[in-house]
């Protein structure tokens, strides 16, 4: 285990600093009180209901109301029956005061954990924004405030429109949406994205978008989808080669001769309402589908080779990552509630402990220097988490950074990255992503 003294003290009291920030006793229950979620501390007060609940969702399997309830009683040590816990829980402004919390923790919460190598072109990007969606049944009794798009199957269902940061390596935006609610509806702001890397999948494939992206000085790798059919202008194959070929022709006339065993670099156009738009395309055929697959970006050719191009784009998959550790290390589930606060409050809380574990996993890796695996800290940060928060009920900060120093060594110990040298061949390394340890 990892000693006191070889670990970054400044670090340490950084973290501590955040932690504190995000889970102010005095913070939390002013924050209740203007919200509206009480009118004077009683027992269940908005510090001690925020801080049960996400703790109960960052540290236990917890399956039913009840057993939040348990906990509220075990971590502040009372006797509070079921129904007046239900009653708080039930409060339509639970879910805003969750909300509010998650917004605070994810603007507090979160240091630059991963750069690329000295050299790398990727190094021009103050971000590289990753945008997905991740959907998930409710109670079908939640179908009115939830519709579902697959209402035969699950009537009732949201989806988090989820925005993360690959550089700090945690969410920048989510936004809860009924399940019906279109995905474009809910892009990154195009004008916000300037001197970004952004990346979509498939259902980002919107040309006047990233036109806009392109214009306000954003750059992006999109996938795209079926039935597009730009103006090939020209091409460049892997090994070097420009076949003329393809010049001068759409996409549909030139598919069946593409090459299967090298991909192609493309320049390729569209006239969308009369705006012209040239962007590049990636075109490489996946043998187990059988069928080509189509990148489309703005990035220059003479800076980022065809290979950058699509090891970048292997690089969304750190937001399903994001989203496994939110699904089975956070209990963010369908509860068994009708009522439409609660559900949304919970879902908001399940954000905020899936939050303070990456929280404690980029903490762990700067105050200590080692690479940490998010999943391992989502698997086993509840030692941690628990000497925490025992150390916040005490309101005494040297407390809570002794506790936090503790939580930290053992994490470092238990939680590092398991195959280094496997993420520089095949993982998110290949193009120079590595940890860093130095702001």
């Amino acid at each position: 285990m990892i000693q006191a003294e070889q670990m970054d003290k400044e670090r340490i009291m950084a973290a501590a600093a955040k932690f504190q920030k995000v889970f102010s006793e005095s913070d939390l229950n002013a924050l209740g009180k203007e919200i509206g979620l009480c009118e004077r501390e009683r027992t269940i007060t908005p510090f001690k209901l925020a801080l049960s609940v996400v703790t109960s969702l960052a540290c236990n399997q917890v399956e039913s109301l009840a057993d939040l309830q348990r906990d509220f009683n075990a971590l502040t040590e009372t006797q509070i029956g079921y129904k007046a816990f239900y009653n708080q829980l039930a409060k339509t402004e639970f879910p805003e005061m969750m909300l509010a919390v998650t917004s605070l923790a994810i603007k507090q919460m979160s240091f630059n954990v991963l750069g690329f190598r000295k050299g790398s072109a990727f190094n021009k990007f103050t971000k590289i924004l990753i945008h997905d969606g991740s959907s998930f049944a409710l109670k079908d009794a939640l179908q009115e405030y939830f519709p579902g798009r697959f209402s035969a199957v699950s009537p009732a269902a949201v989806e988090l429109h989820t925005t993360m940061d690959l550089l700090s390596d945690t969410a920048v935006r989510i936004v809860l949406t009924p399940d019906t609610e279109s995905e474009q509806a809910n892009f990154p702001d195009a004008r916000q994205l300037k001197d970004c890397l952004f990346l979509g999948d498939r259902g980002f494939v919107n040309l006047s978008y990233m036109h806009e992206v392109d214009q306000n000085g954003g750059s992006f790798i999109i996938r795209g989808k079926k039935g597009l059919n730009p103006w090939v202008m020209d091409a460049w194959g892997e090994d070097g080669s420009r076949p003329r070929r393809f010049r001068n022709k759409t996409l549909n006339e030139i598919l069946d001769r593409l090459p299967k065993r090298q991909a192609t670099d493309l320049e390729v156009g569209w006239d969308v309402d009369g705006v012209p738009m040239i962007f590049r395309m990636i075109v490489t055929w996946n043998p187990k589908t059988k069928e080509f697959q189509y990148l489309i970006t703005n990035l220059p050719p003479e800076d980022f080779s065809l290979r950058d191009v699509c090891l970048a784009y292997h690089l969304r998959w750190q937001v399903e990552l994001l989203f496994k550790e939110w699904k089975s290390y956070a209990n963010l589930h369908a509860f068994d509630t009708a009522n439409p606060d609660i559900a949304e409050g919970l879902i908001w809380a399940s954000i905020i402990a899936a939050a303070l574990k990456r929280f404690l996993a980029h903490a762990t890796q700067l105050a200590c220097r080692v690479a940490t695996s998010t999943r391992k800290v989502a698997m086993c940060a509840a030692h941690p988490l628990k000497l925490l928060v025992n150390a916040l009920k005490t309101g005494s900060p040297s407390e809570i950074l002794t506790a936090l120093q503790k939580g930290l060594s053992y994490l470092a110990t238990n939680a590092l990255r398991a195959h280094p040298k496997r993420d520089r061949e095949s993982g998110r390394s290949q193009l120079g992503l590595e940890p860093i340890f130095l702001e």
